[in-house]
């Protein structure tokens, strides 16, 4: 007999909303084979049956915010007894209880206030069914916000948030874009590319093993963080597509399995294109940093001789948790992504 249950993805997720079932009970599923569709904070998702086999009953309705480790179904593979109203003359079984956790934003916005529905995310009246089954019917009534709303509200209560700014020369940097894109490879690369790798370049001088990045990607259901794997093992065409694949991803709602399982230590939040000089944000749950950029424009600045000349610059704020990085590290930090972006070369 196997079991289905909510996965534990990333350290920051703690349930999920199951939005609907794509296989009956009595069903004949696949190994691999889609059998119910769940939504977090980050991204909607495909839970698969482990073995081939018949799908019992369903253990939770659509519309429940569910916590991770929940069992949601069970499958009775070859020569197993069904576990389902499929099986002659039986009846379904009765679901196994379990715990009810505290009420989230969500529990509380589709279930009456007051009652039993509200406390338990798997029992469900009329109206709160009524609710859940319109708003799986639009993506865009603020189902996914609201889920990302309470992600960010944990994060500012319970990340001690810290800023340092700096003004960054954004010559070299766009001398070396326009090198890689006169050697004429393909995706074209961009800034934000370019601003990766500083990142990335940074995280690695200052001790991090690894050059996991993650991008900020506006949708219209609210800021998606997919991640860009190996930054600095990834020459600039390939930089390029990863990134472009991560904004894809994170815009179509449909995050990677690599997306969901990895949290990098930092996620870069570009808001230059919008024309913004400078900004703090609040930092994802499970990592210790966000680097905040602003446009690069040309501005007057004085040179090591007091001369002032004109200079296209763009400001970067690293936000940090202060619990794992005092005001000394972060400095060491956003210096080093500086001086990686200001030394850029023409090629990587």
């Amino acid at each position: 007999m196997a079991e289905i249950a909510i996965p534990s993805i990333g350290v920051a997720m703690t349930e999920a909303l199951l939005v609907k079932w794509l296989k009956e009970p009595g069903d004949e599923v696949a190994a691999a084979e889609p059998v119910a569709e769940i939504e977090t904070d980050k991204a909607t998702m495909d839970l698969e049956s482990p073995v081939a086999g018949r799908l019992g009953s369903h253990l939770v309705e659509p519309g429940a915010i569910v916590p991770v480790g929940t069992v949601i179904v069970r499958v009775a593979a070859e020569g197993e007894d069904s576990v389902g109203p499929a099986a002659a003359g039986a009846a379904p079984s009765d679901p196994e209880p379990v715990a009810s956790p505290p009420p989230s934003l969500l529990t509380a916005t589709l279930s009456e206030p007051g009652t039993a529905e509200a406390r338990t995310p798997h029992a469900r009246s009329p109206r709160a069914r009524r609710l859940a089954k319109e708003r799986a019917a639009a993506p865009g009534a603020g189902r996914f916000r609201e889920l990302i709303a309470t992600k960010v509200a944990e994060s500012w209560r319970e990340i001690p948030h810290f800023a340092v700014t700096r003004e960054v020369d954004a010559e070299p940097m766009l001398a070396a874009l326009n090198t890689l894109r006169a050697a004429g490879g393909e995706p074209t690369p961009t800034f934000t590319d370019l601003l990766l790798r500083a990142l990335a370049s940074a995280l690695r001088e200052c001790g991090s093993g690894e050059s996991h990045v993650g991008l900020a990607v506006a949708t219209p259901q609210g800021v998606v963080i997919p991640v860009v794997r190996d930054v600095l093992a990834l020459d600039a065409p390939s930089l390029a597509q990863a990134r472009g694949e991560a904004v894809e991803r994170a815009r179509a709602g449909r995050l990677s399995q690599e997306d969901l399982e990895t949290t990098p230590l930092s996620t870069l939040s570009n808001l230059g294109a919008f024309g913004i000089d400078h900004f703090t944000g609040i930092i994802a749950l499970g990592q210790t940093s966000l680097l905040t950029v602003g446009r690069a424009v040309p501005r007057v600045v004085a040179d090591g001789d007091r001369t002032l000349s004109v200079r296209t610059t763009f400001h970067a704020t690293l936000n940090v948790d202060h619990r794992s990085v005092d005001g000394a590290e972060a400095a060491r930090l956003l210096v080093a992504f500086a001086e990686a972006a200001e030394g850029m070369g023409g090629a990587f």
